[in-house]
């Protein structure tokens, strides 16, 4: 079948509000690189919030639009697996490009994990399918 999917009201309110949630963080954390009063919530979760909302924005968008093209969930969970080991790897054993920092990966790994917890009940309850009269 040529059927297509949806997605429901709610589910596009929680992605739009995942994405905005995600790109407000790394508004604040960006501006607090020219005005060091400008804090998301403490010092310490102002420092790392950038891999948080950057991991969030890029599982989101492609997870999603994977979604909607009818691919496996199985690539989803790849997808998400590869941006955990990605993390891992910039925060860990490639210093000569980022200054290593395990907490990054850390909160890299919780905004795919928001994502995957979010494509999980999605892919569950937050679709519609479209049936193609062609």
């Amino acid at each position: 079948m040529n059927d297509k999917l949806k997605p429901k009201k709610v589910t596009k309110i929680v992605y739009n509000f995942l994405i905005l949630f995600a790109a407000i963080l790394a508004f604040t954390r960006w501006m607090s690189v020219f005005n060091n009063d400008i804090i998301v919530i403490n010092a310490e979760i102002n420092s790392h919030i950038s891999n948080f909302a950057l991991s969030l924005v890029f599982y989101l968008g492609v997870g999603f639009t994977w979604i909607l093209q009818k691919k496996t969930f199985h690539k989803i969970i790849l997808l998400g697996v590869f941006i955990i080991v990605a993390n891992i790897l910039c925060e860990t054993v490639m210093g000569f490009m980022n200054t290593t920092d395990i907490l990054d990966a850390v909160y890299g790994i919780v905004g795919t994990l928001i994502g995957f917890c979010y494509f999980l009940v999605i892919n569950k309850y937050g679709l519609e399918v479209i049936h193609d009269e062609s």
